[in-house]
């Protein structure tokens, strides 16, 4: 078997194969073949079935699923073999589905980008790769998707937090104790662990770990670029 490998040397891979693969009669199969055993368990393949008209009906079989335990429901229900008008979240898929594998069949060249966006219960960011069928006389019939999921985070509310919990916050991050951060804080451990307390309230936390994943999917959401 051979060994797992980056999303950007895969990458490479699949678009050398795709380059120099023959115009109009070449199989998805051919493109990906060699790099299967390469993949992690965080990426996704994927082929799209893209001869409709409408995109609606664009049709997902996936050739390897995203592995990665995860007790969110977007990742599993993102991974059905369905066409598009089924999928569960439609408004990422009218968003950030669908705008770029039309720019990638009308272009009918290679299409890279990293997405953050808001998908059913999460804020997921991942690397993503379209490589369209490459047809000279017609449009492509199909798309071979890679994705690359860097993370999967809770959604979180957006709320404000004052300045002294966001130092609490970004130390819990860097994996400080509550001992830690009071003595960085000139605080004492109880004001902290109160503090600590109204945060996990606020943002739903069930533990530490809760709070600083929400924390980080809220942040990101606050961010001017997200693309929710």
């Amino acid at each position: 078997m051979k060994g797992r490998a980056s999303f950007k040397l895969i990458s490479r891979l699949m678009t050398d194969a795709w380059i120099y693969s023959p115009e109009g009669h070449r199989e998805a199969a051919g493109i990906y073949a060699r790099i299967l055993d390469m993949l992690r368990p965080n990426m996704v393949l994927a082929v799209v079935d893209t001869r409709a008209n409408d995109p609606d009906d664009f049709a997902l079989e996936v050739i390897h699923r995203y592995a990665v335990r995860t007790g969110t429901s977007a990742i599993r229900s993102f991974q059905d073999s369905r066409t598009f008008s089924e999928f569960p979240d439609q408004r990422h898929l009218l968003t950030v589905v669908i705008p770029a594998y039309v720019k990638a069949i009308e272009n009918q060249r290679p299409l890279t980008d990293r997405i953050a966006a808001s998908i059913l219960d999460t804020v997921t960011i991942y690397d993503r790769l379209i490589l369209p069928h490459r047809n000279a006389t017609a449009r492509s019939e199909w798309c071979l998707v890679l994705i690359d999921v860097k993370f999967v985070l809770p959604d979180a509310p957006r709320t404000p937090v004052a300045d002294v919990d966001l130092g609490i916050l970004q130390l819990l991050a860097e994996g400080a104790t509550i001992k830690e951060i009071a003595e960085a804080s000139f605080r004492s451990d109880r004001t902290i662990h109160h503090r600590v307390e109204r945060l996990k309230a606020r943002f739903g936390a069930r533990n530490l770990a809760h709070l600083v994943g929400l924390s980080i999917s809220a942040g990101i959401a606050d961010d001017p670029s997200w693309e929710g």
